[in-house]
């Protein structure tokens, strides 16, 4: 049956015709049988059949044959079932649907179920319309693609459902669409359970123009050569773009489980769920259960990307695989995601590229609850591989977690990470080993700056980690206006662990986090080896360890400054008489500190000494720098010198104590062959339940004392000064022993 409408054009085509163009009817063809029949006169304006039916086969060749912008009606809910085989041709005479023109189809709810003979429609450089239909059943010829549709021209779908379509062999990718360098526009739709066995388990976009809005792709599956897209795989220089849709439940063999874009294309998803998608692929630079993009440009705005997971044996990227491109993440959360690699949530793969830089932008977005596996399990938020640049802004990290290292975020040896105006939060490392752990963040040698931020409560939980909130291993860490608090680490550097490299922490805030109890150093700070520390305008303040440096914790062959910094209520608990240092503690290496003030620091071990400063074989400089009220069990309420050498220049040490396990030496304590020089300073008020209530001075130590104000200081012994047998002058005259 045709009903034919001539419009305006038509009849400016008739008008034509008489001058020998041929003319251009725009028809409309209405179903009325569910039977696969063909044509009985094709190009005659009439659908029909031998039997005078009008089936779709029938309308479609007449369609084409038209020429026009034509409509094809189908009954409403009704099943047409192709049953024809196919024989490769394009004509629309057997197996799939050949579209070759301007064509419409109204499904009015209805199905076309390719029963496994064919795809169901081939649209050839025709644009081919399609509302309210649903395609099932659709298997083209081996290594063909495009299982219920496959188009070269431009492919409009709405309202409809392609579900259980398959393409096989190699090479066969779309199990549901294939866009061949056309353009494909889908909306309000919905592809499930279709399958290929290349690329696309539902749509393979071949370069072209591919659009996706309001559209569902669910449980659709891609593999196993290679298997990459179990979504949709975009391949070469094309562009994608998904909007207000769904990609949920996918499988991928390899890489992208959801969603995949190729090395040139340019990807965009906004307003969309990502969820419970997996990408198996078993190699480093696999993985990508959510989205994967292999070198080109991946934007995404606004998307939930939740609980999809890269389960290979060293797949990265749980939520996304970023390899060798650019993404840039708006407005997102990516939450409960996993990796058995590194990356739980994002992984930045940069490799060893000299050309165009790899970046990844993630801004006001959250990465939540997203975890790595044991193999080795880096990077529970976001890792970086290689030589790429990652920037966090006014972003969420939180509660993530990985099994070795970077709870929160892990920077590459070669890496640039810059994080501002975040918070990390909750985020737990467990490795086990003293180089591992970082909590909050790990840089692995590269670059690491954090400002404006916050860092609290992450742990590093292994059974010697290290750096609950912060570790940098051999890299360059700058921190500046920012907060590190309650974090806690296992080993050592509650707050930070500096393991050599460069560590400048600056105008921040360093409070409540806890070092131990293996061994348990350096709450706030602790720096390993010979590396440096620069701590300026920041406040230390009531960091706990469990055996030395409450506040920080110097190395044997370190340098640490302190300026211009209050150090205050820190607690070190080390039990032996070389530990404590409240506030400060230096082993054995460089540490100089100026301008600053260390207050209410306490050693509280049984035999803990230097409740503001331990300097142990150190060397230690300090400068116009208060120390007040801070104490120690042992010896030192204000500093301990155990051996090395110690110079203070306009210092106060005022009202700094010691206990009774002696308790000596209230305001500074010198143990051993060190050396002790004090000018132009003040020991005040400082009490020893012992001896020397400001200073004490071993047997064979040597203290110099010039330009000093000593008193008010208390001891039962030496109230002010006690001289064990060393040498201790005062202004060039020397105190008597005892």
């Amino acid at each position: 049956m045709r009903l034919r409408t001539i419009t305006t054009a038509a009849l400016g085509g008739l008008a034509l015709s008489l001058l020998g163009a041929p003319p251009a009817w725009a028809a409309s063809f209405q179903v009325n049988t569910a039977s696969d029949t063909v044509d009985a006169s094709i190009g005659d304006g009439t659908c029909a059949d031998s039997n005078g039916r009008c089936s779709l086969r029938a309308a479609v060749q007449e369609a084409n044959a038209a020429g026009g912008a034509d409509t094809i009606r189908l009954a409403a809910r009704a099943t047409y079932t192709l049953s024809i085989a196919g024989a490769s041709e394009d004509g629309a005479a057997t197996g799939d649907l050949d579209a070759t023109s301007t064509i419409t189809i109204q499904g009015r709810g209805s199905t076309v179920d390719a029963a496994g003979l064919d795809r169901a429609f081939d649209a050839l450089a025709a644009n081919l319309t399609v509302d309210g239909l649903t395609v099932i059943g659709g298997a083209p010829p081996e290594t063909q693609s495009g299982g219920g549709y496959r188009s070269t021209g431009t492919l409009v779908i709405s309202n409809s459902q392609i579900n259980g379509n398959t393409v096989f062999g190699a090479g066969a990718s779309g199990g549901g669409i294939i866009n061949d360098a056309g353009t494909l526009r889908l909306s309000n739709s919905g592809l499930d359970a279709n399958a290929a066995t290349r690329a696309g388990g539902a749509i393979e976009a071949n370069l072209g123009t591919t659009s996706l809005d309001r559209v569902s792709l669910s449980n659709n599956a891609t593999g196993p050569t290679p298997g990459n897209g179990g979504g949709l795989h975009l391949t070469g220089t094309g562009s994608v773009s998904v909007t207000n849709s769904a990609v949920t439940g996918n499988t991928a063999t390899e890489e992208g489980g959801g969603l995949w874009n190729s090395s040139t294309g340019t990807f965009s998803v906004s307003g969309t769920e990502v969820s419970g998608n997996t990408a198996s692929g078993p190699a480093a630079d696999q993985g990508g259960g959510g989205l994967f993009s292999d070198g080109g440009s991946l934007s995404v705005f606004d998307v939930d990307i939740t609980g999809n997971s890269a389960d290979g044996l060293s797949g990265s990227g749980g939520g996304i695989l970023n390899n060798l491109g650019v993404l840039t993440v708006e407005r997102s959360s990516i939450r409960d995601n996993d990796a058995q690699r590194a990356g739980g949530g994002i992984e930045v793969n940069a490799g060893t590229t000299t050309g165009g830089v790899v970046t990844t932008s993630v801004r006001l977005s959250t990465l939540d609850g997203n975890s790595t596996g044991a193999n080795p399990g880096n990077g529970g938020g976001l890792h970086l591989t290689g030589a790429g640049q990652v920037s966090f802004a006014r972003s969420y990290v939180q509660n993530n977690t990985a099994s070795a290292e970077g709870g929160g975020i892990w920077n590459s040896a070669t890496g640039t990470t810059t994080v501002s105006q975040t918070v990390v939060v909750g985020n737990t490392a467990s490795g086990p080993l003293a180089d591992q752990g970082g909590g909050g963040l790990f840089s692995d040698g590269g670059s690491l700056t954090v400002r404006g931020s916050s860092v609290r409560g992450n742990v590093a939980d292994g059974l010697s980690g290290s750096g609950g909130g912060i570790l940098n291993n051999l890299g360059t860490l700058s921190v500046d206006d920012t907060l590190i608090g309650t974090n806690s680490a296992q080993r050592a550097g509650g707050g930070i662990e500096a393991n050599v490299g460069t560590t400048t922490v600056s105008g921040s805030n360093l409070s409540g986090n806890t070092a131990g109890p293996n061994p348990g150093n350096g709450g706030g700070l602790h720096l390993t080896g010979a590396g440096s520390v620069e701590v300026t305008d920041t406040v230390v303040a009531r960091n706990d360890a469990t055996d030395e440096g409450g506040g920080l914790w110097n190395s044997a062959t370190g340098t640490m400054t302190v300026s211009r910094s209050t150090v205050v209520d820190n607690r070190a608990d080390g039990d032996d008489a070389d530990q404590g240092g409240g506030g400060l503690f230096n082993d054995g290496g460089s540490l100089t500190v100026s301008g600053s003030r260390l207050e209410g620091n306490i050693a509280t071990g049984v035999s803990g000494s230097g409740g503001g400063i331990l300097n142990n074989l150190g060397t230690l400089s300090v400068s116009d720098t208060v120390l007040d009220d801070n104490s120690s069990t042992r010896a030192g309420g204000g500093i301990e010198a155990n051996g090395g050498t110690t110079d203070l220049s306009e210092v106060r040490l005022s009202s700094n104590s010691t206990g009774f396990n002696p308790g000596n030496g209230g305001g500074l304590h010198l143990t051993g062959a060190g050396t002790v020089t004090i000018d132009a300073s003040r020991v005040t008020e400082n009490i020893a339940s012992s001896e020397g209530g400001g200073l004490w001075n071993s047997d064979t130590g040597t203290m110099t004392v010039t330009n000093t104000a000593i008193k008010g200081n208390a001891a039962p012994v030496g109230p002010q000064v006690f001289n064990d047998g060393g040498t201790f002058t005062i202004d060039g005259q020397p105190v008597p022993v005892g």
